[in-house]
């Protein structure tokens, strides 16, 4: 027996060293790692048994290869965290010399990648951070979302480069984006007044007695029109807000409320659409709050050619009109007392960027000439080819220098540094051959515009192995905390040689972050990390949750996005992810949460009480929302999302043989009870001894993100839409035997280790900003990074600065 153990030992050993170079380059492998493996963790994983589909005699350690890689990593990990061996727990002095002879093989492998090809490969603008770089450099406003393919994510996050694919598709889809971007900044360019604002007054805005068509009807007495609340489809249009074209529009309305609730507000929503059953999709512009004094308010939105204003109470606790009497004549609705908005006149004003700045962008200081329809510089059928809408010509003295000087300039604002003059040769001469052909500069400056906007040198971040430069040093930073190339003031530092320097890079980033623009950084930055762009993927059931509506449902992310910005603005410890004492609400959402409201109007800081059931991202209504379909909930989803976006622990993907769990909406059985189950199986124990405990603490939040502490179900007879089900068990412990009853108890036990917290929003920090997730080479500087804000009490701010200041930001 012990000879054949012994032989065993030695083929293992050899198919562990022999094979790979990357780790012969990084030394031998200790025998201990061989014998630890064959001791401990072979007899479940032979070629026999190949428990977990692992095959530890097979095996061999490429670490060359990405997966092999990763699989090693996990190897590492899960002996080090006392998972494997299960049901054993090995002495210390067995341990340590297998972990760390495993991490200094993986770390030199890692290592010796990094510094051949950097951390981060190839990686390119998002589309996001594609449209405001275009938008900057032409000094135009307008939406590129239809232009240009959805961002793929990788590692949670679409600035990851391994899940940013370039193919035909996408760079068709990226010259078409830059034809458009052009011609909106040619045609600016040539707009000689902008649009005086229109002024809708009542008249305008009530509808046509003789057909009613789901307007708001008038009421002569108070020179005002009334939107009830009702649940009439496409109710509360007014066509005579349609747009004669595309474009950005100011919205300004005059609003009071009719017959509010006791609570003295009737919400309404703001929208843009097509409005009928033909074209029924609907643009959010925004919400507010009607109330018994007149109010304005005031909204900016992109409103598609044709499209016009739908202005209505949208507040699912109102009382609703009937939809038969909507079209009784007007006057008939009002003495029952239904709640409705009454609007005084509605103004709105198509908003153009500054045509000075954008000449500037496109055309430096020279002159712009209108031509005559017979002069022969340009037809206009050439003018209509370039763009140019009405026929004009850029006056210039000296073509070659002009071209030379403009389409220098532009390369460098594009490329975000300096440009050689081998580099610009290209481009230029592409320039030189349109005028030599066309006559015109503003051809052949558009023609070199066009090429600069499709080349890899502005689509993609320039990185060398090893240390950035100054220049790509400032891309990074400003694209990690604005989402757009950098300002004049950082390229003048990289130009100087300072940026790098620890004192003026802190001062940069904390100018940065106190600028306005960096409210970008947090707005993708939490969609991403908390998995806020799922909000739209689900509609709550009706039935089970009539009181979901649209004001409700856009006020989730404004909660979370205000209380990312707070924790960034005033270094608040990373723990009030976990629970804090405040949070933003706006009445509407304080309603939802059962908090009383304190006053006021709009969203804003509310502190919260010490018998609250809420506190924390954690129990936000919007990563709740998301962490659930629209009918239930699970312990399995949210256990994974609290593991991997809090927590800082990956959860690998079930196997493919073990079936979904599929809740009970009748009430008849907990998810509890059918996890008990599921979880039997020990290809599924290992993680759910790590994923239910935390989802299991969120059970008393619904889908919506509202406290129960019954499940719904579907109700029994028609006039009851819903009832009580089975009561919600929130207790359970964790795999260190620390128990709990409820999500406080959970909070509790988690808070105890706010470093835990730190490193997990550091990791997903990294991956955001640098473009790769952390490998194992970086878990050391990781530790750093939280370690070094231990004196802010991991602050966030403090976390952010220190990610700046270390060599995974700094280095490719």
């Amino acid at each position: 027996m012990l000879g054949q153990v012994l032989s065993r030992l030695a083929v293992f050993a050899l198919v562990l060293v022999g094979s790979n170079p990357v780790a012969s380059a990084a030394g031998r492998i200790d025998e201990g790692v061989a014998d630890f493996l064959d001791m401990n963790c072979i007899g479940c994983h032979d070629s026999g048994s190949h428990e977990g589909d692992l095959d530890l005699e097979t095996l061999v350690m490429e670490l060359d290869d990405p997966d092999n890689f990763h699989f090693w990593e996990r190897v590492f990990d899960r002996v080090r965290e006392g998972e494997m061996p299960p049901d054993e727990t090995l002495d210390d002095d067995e341990v340590s010399p297998f972990l760390a002879s495993l991490h200094d093989t993986l770390k030199t492998a890692d290592s010796t990648r990094i510094a051949a090809q950097g951390r981060v490969p190839a990686r390119r603008l998002t589309r996001a951070q594609y449209a405001r770089n275009v938008s900057g450099l032409l000094a135009i406003d307008m939406p590129f979302d239809d232009l240009l393919p959805a961002d793929s994510l990788s590692d949670g996050f679409d600035t990851v480069s391994k899940g940013q694919q370039i193919s035909a598709h996408t760079m068709s889809a990226y010259l078409n984006a830059a034809d458009a971007a052009l011609d909106a900044a040619f045609e600016r360019s040539n707009r000689e007044s902008t649009p005086d604002a229109v002024r809708f007054d009542w008249k305008k805005l009530r509808r046509d007695e003789r057909r009613t068509n789901r307007m708001a009807e008038g009421r002569p007495e108070h020179q005002d029109i009334v939107s009830w609340s009702t649940r009439q489809n496409f109710y509360g249009k007014l066509t005579a807000t349609t747009v004669p074209a595309a474009g950005r529009y100011r919205i300004r309305l005059s609003v009071q409320a009719v017959h509010p609730p006791s609570n003295g507000r009737v919400w309404c929503s703001v929208q843009t659409g097509v409005i009928s059953g033909k074209a029924s999709t609907m643009y959010w512009v925004g919400s507010f709050e009607a109330t018994t004094q007149e109010r304005e308010y005031e909204f900016e939105a992109w409103i598609r050619d044709g499209h016009m204003l739908r202005v209505f109470p949208n507040d699912r606790g109102l009382r609703q009109v009937p939809v038969k009497m909507l079209s009784k004549p007007a006057g008939t609705v009002e003495p029952l007392g239904f709640p409705g908005v009454a609007i005084k006149w509605i103004e709105m004003q198509q908003i153009f960027p500054d045509r000075a700045e954008t000449r500037r962008a496109l055309f430096g200081d020279l002159q712009i000439r209108r031509l005559s329809t017979d002069d022969t510089l340009a037809t206009e059928d050439e003018a209509t080819q370039l763009g140019l809408g009405e026929l004009f010509e850029v006056v210039s003295k000296n073509p070659e220098g002009d071209l030379q000087g403009l389409v220098h300039s532009f390369a460098q604002r594009a490329f975000r540094r300096p440009v050689t003059r081998q580099e610009l040769g290209a481009y230029l001469n592409f320039a030189r051959k349109r005028y030599q052909s066309s006559g015109s500069m503003a051809e052949a400056l558009r023609a070199a515009y066009r090429t600069i906007l499709c080349s890899p040198r502005f689509l993609y971040f320039e990185e060398s192995p090893d240390r950035l430069d100054e220049y790509a040093l400032a891309s990074r930073l400003s694209h990690f905390l604005w989402g757009v190339g950098p300002d004049e003031q950082l390229l003048q530092l990289a130009g100087a040689g300072r940026l790098s320097d620890p004192g003026v890079l802190r001062r940069q980033t904390d100018r940065l972050l106190n600028d306005e623009r960096s409210s970008t950084f947090v707005k993708e930055f939490a969609d991403q990390w908390l998995m806020l762009y799922e909000i739209d993927s689900t509609t709550p059931d009706s039935q089970l949750y009539p009181e979901y509506d649209d004001v409700l449902h856009h006020t989730l992310k404004q909660e979370t996005h205000a209380f990312v910005k707070e924790l960034v603005q005033r270094d608040l410890p990373a723990r009030n992810i976990i629970d804090s004492d405040f949070t933003f609400l706006n009445s509407r959402l304080a309603r939802h949460y059962g908090i009383e409201w304190p006053g006021g109007i709009g969203l804003r800081r509310v502190e919260l009480g010490s018998s609250s059931r809420r506190g924390g991202i954690i129990t936000h209504a919007s990563v709740l929302k998301v962490t659930a379909n629209g009918t239930t909930t699970s312990p399995i989803v949210r256990g994974v999302w609290m593991l991997e976006r809090i927590m800082g622990q990956h959860v690998p993907p079930p196997p493919a043989n073990v079936s979904a769990v599929e809740p009970d909406i009748r009430g008849a059985t907990s998810i509890r009870e059918q996890l008990e189950k599921h979880k039997d199986l020990d290809s599924c124990a290992a993680c759910h001894v790590k994923m239910d405990p935390p989802g299991f603490a969120l059970e008393n939040y619904d889908v919506i993100g509202g406290w129960r502490d019954h499940y719904r179900a579907v109700g029994d007879t028609s006039r009851k839409k819903w009832s009580n089900g089975v009561p919600v068990d929130a207790s359970h412990q964790f795999v260190t035997g620390e128990s709990f009853r409820d999500v406080e108890g959970m909070k509790e036990i988690l808070g105890k280790h706010p470093e835990q917290i730190a490193r997990s929003l550091a990791m997903h920090l990294t991956a955001y900003s640098t473009g790769a997730a952390p490998t194992f080479a970086d878990r050391e500087k990781l530790d750093g990074i939280v370690a070094a804000t231990k004196s802010s009490d991991y602050g966030v701010r403090s976390i952010i600065q220190e990610l700046i200041q270390s060599p995974i930001f700094q280095n490719k």
